[in-house]
């Protein structure tokens, strides 16, 4: 049985690495490797997915016919360099710091003539100040290279970023942050596939966000837009031209677009698919496409072409929402959503009487998530609704007793 090297093992790793066991014999690298996957695989590697050294050494050592990740950036670079240098399929290493590095995204939309928001790369609070003084308007921190919203944050005033520089910084692998004029309309999410560098478009979605600051967390990603025929087609006319003059080989793309006025621009695009189960999930549930064979198949050289997939056959989307910190005390109507024909994948295993949340609201890698589809956009809305009226749960912290966070 031919082997495959799945890179990373977080939650959202594990709908890929379940598909390939039927196939494959697994491996796995990443840093830590929870009970879920051990039944799946036959061998792991316990390293930074970002050593890409060290993965290409397991790699070549055990003769695997495929490397690939879904569902996370940090690990694209690395399965990118591991099969460029195995001479397997893959979309290049260069192509692929590319799609994680913020600075070099916006240096080639430049190149393409593709509008872009005002922006500096820089290396102190001070440079990032005296780019908001020039800008004149709210700002945007982001780590040059990180994944889940962490280290960003929205800055008012020079204050703002002398405060929260130092955490956005932290995050990026070279301590080097983009600043970023804040814009503040409405957004959108983009899902496509590419084989032999040709491409297309999958399914265009809308994002609404928790009223966090500085979470930049989505608390539903809902498929199909509601946005007009001529609006939407905008935003994907827009995506493809970015894909195909980022020159992308192979794989599942996921692109987050917001207006400014009039004008769309690119928040940022990855080489990919959507976490959340926006990969595994919506874009099955929405297009039939069996989206993990697709790209093990891609991996391996089993198919360079793409397939006939559907459009919207199905509303879908994901909810999400936060424990807050304290000490889970009561859990009601938990079996009711899981019982639900049209709740899928989702996190509801991680809410048990007992455990001990912490850590706050700070990105999105703290939310919960569960996946559910409708045949129209209303019907989504309502089940979505009644799921947020069933599920409860009591978590007390020593100052009283609160509930889920959705908002």
């Amino acid at each position: 049985m031919e082997k495959i090297l799945i890179v990373g093992a977080g939650t959202f790793q594990l709908p890929i690495v379940q598909r390939a066991s039927l196939d494959y014999e697994v491996l796995l690298a990443a840093p830590a490797i929870d009970d879920r996957f051990r039944k799946y695989i036959s061998g792991s590697l316990i390293a930074d997915v970002r050593d890409k050294e060290a993965v290409l050494d397991f790699a070549i050592k055990n003769k695997v016919s495929g490397v690939i990740t879904d569902q996370t950036d940090i690990a694209v670079c690395t399965v990118a360099y591991v099969a460029e240098k195995m001479g397997l399929p893959g979309i290049g290493y260069e192509t692929g710091r590319l799609f994680t590095n913020k600075a070099l995204m916006r240096k080639r939309l430049i190149e393409l003539g593709i509008g872009i928001l005002p922006y500096r790369e820089v290396s102190s609070a001070e440079e990032a100040a005296e780019f908001f003084r020039e800008c004149g308007s709210s700002v945007i921190l982001k780590p040059l290279d990180t994944q889940g919203s962490r280290g960003v944050s929205r800055c008012t005033t020079c204050e703002d970023i002398e405060e929260k520089f130092a955490e956005a910084a932290k995050w990026s692998g070279s301590g080097r942050v983009i600043v970023e004029k804040c814009a503040e309309g409405r957004e959108f999410v983009v899902e496509g596939m590419a084989a032999d560098y040709e491409f297309r478009n999958l399914i265009c979605g809308d994002t609404e966000y928790f009223d966090i600051p500085d979470a930049f967390a989505a608390k539903r990603r809902i498929f199909p837009t509601s946005a007009d025929k001529e609006l939407s087609e905008k935003v994907c006319e827009l995506n493809s031209r970015i894909i195909r003059g980022f020159g992308l080989k192979q794989g599942i793309t996921h692109s987050e677009f917001i207006m400014d006025g009039d004008d769309i621009y690119l928040i940022e695009t990855a080489a990919r698919g959507g976490g959340v189960f926006i990969s595994s999930d919506l874009i099955s549930l929405a297009t039939g496409l069996e989206t993990e064979k697709f790209l093990l198949d891609m991996a391996t050289g089993k198919r360079n072409s793409l397939p006939e997939t559907g459009q919207d056959l199905q509303a879908c989307g994901y909810m999400a929402f936060y424990v807050p910190d304290g000490v889970i005390t009561a859990v009601r109507g938990l079996e009711e959503v899981r019982a639900l024909d049209y709740v899928h994948r989702n996190q509801l295993d991680e809410l048990y009487a007992g455990r001990v949340i912490s850590g706050g609201q700070k990105d999105k890698t703290t939310r919960l998530a569960v996946t559910v589809s409708a045949d129209t956009r209303d019907e989504l809305l309502e089940r979505m609704d009644h799921i947020r009226d069933t599920l409860e749960v009591d978590c007390e912290n020593g100052q009283g007793v609160n509930g889920l966070i959705w908002e």
